[in-house]
């Protein structure tokens, strides 16, 4: 099922503009990390294989379900930011009996998700909404729980300050919502050289105005109306997908060489935002990347 918002996105806002670039140019490589096009950073449990991509990014699909806590009652659910949707197939294939809205600027990521979830026969409780997950097209505590997996980072401010006020906004009281991302810990001006200059080429790469700050983010949850707030460090975690980000990147590059196929520099800049990112990562006085919980009061 489609959805288009009633207000038409505006492409002439550089930021928003950005956005879709990235996407609309490198979505399709995205499938060379995942299968089943998880967009994101995996979780390492214990006893899982580190070398196996695909379980881990799976994994983190469920930790964020997990710490959702849904209850029988909560049934409609909002991915903030759902890419090609592949949490929100996860998300219905573990829970058939709930309804799940998701939204993405990217037209392109729309009609993808909509073949995908056809594919798997998932289209009827999956909802894809073409919209800015800054002005959303949902009413006012209209949400029973929501969630947003590495998309945050895309909006303006350090504090993200538009995407917590909607979000806040259409999550009924008392429920909760779950934040995965990659955060700052101090104001980008104070990184040295070789930080900075990492971070700032991500950014670039990665079509970001920033990361979050995450003191800045969890004040700004609290502003709008959170409580209960808790942050999980899954810096860890992660760095079995991590490390195996610059041999996917080289890997690919290898591939494309020999097809012939020449890189445009939006898919240039994404793959040295995924070799720098390892570099980033590995400051942890600097950055963390972490799992946010809390609730609306």
């Amino acid at each position: 099922m489609i959805t288009q918002t009633d207000k038409p996105i505006q492409q002439a806002n550089s930021t928003l503009q950005k956005v879709v670039t990235y996407y609309e140019d490198t979505g399709l490589d995205y499938g060379e990390w995942s299968k089943e096009f998880n967009m994101h950073f995996g979780y390492y449990r214990l006893w899982m294989n580190p070398f196996k991509r695909e379980p881990m990014l799976e994994e983190m699909n469920r930790q964020v379900f997990n710490h959702l806590k849904l209850n029988e009652d909560d049934k409609v659910i909002y991915d903030l930011g759902c890419g090609l949707a592949a949490p929100c197939r996860s998300f219905i294939k573990k829970c058939p009996n709930k309804k799940i809205k998701g939204i993405t600027i990217v037209n392109w990521q729309v009609e993808k998700a909509k073949e995908l979830n056809n594919a798997v026969g998932l289209d009827s409780s999956i909802e894809l909404i073409l919209g800015d997950y800054t002005e959303l097209p949902f009413a006012d505590n209209s949400a029973d729980a929501l969630y947003a997996l590495e998309s945050c980072c895309h909006t303006k401010g350090l504090d993200k300050a538009p995407f917590v006020n909607e979000m806040m906004r259409v999550l009924k009281p008392g429920k909760r919502f779950v934040i995965v991302d990659g955060f700052i810990k101090k104001e980008p001006e104070s990184f040295g050289a070789l930080l900075g200059y990492c971070y700032k080429e991500i950014c670039k790469g990665w079509a970001l105005p920033s990361f979050p700050h995450i003191g800045l983010f969890t004040g700004a949850i609290k502003k709008f109306g959170g409580e209960k707030i808790q942050v999980k460090d899954f810096s860890f975690r992660i760095a079995p997908t991590a490390m195996q980000s610059p041999f996917a990147v080289v890997w690919f590059l290898i591939k494309k060489l020999f097809q012939g196929e020449k890189l445009n520099p939006v898919r240039l800049g994404h793959l040295k935002s995924c070799l720098l990112g390892f570099v980033l990562g590995m400051h942890r006085r600097s950055f963390a990347y972490c799992l946010i919980t809390g609730i609306k009061k």
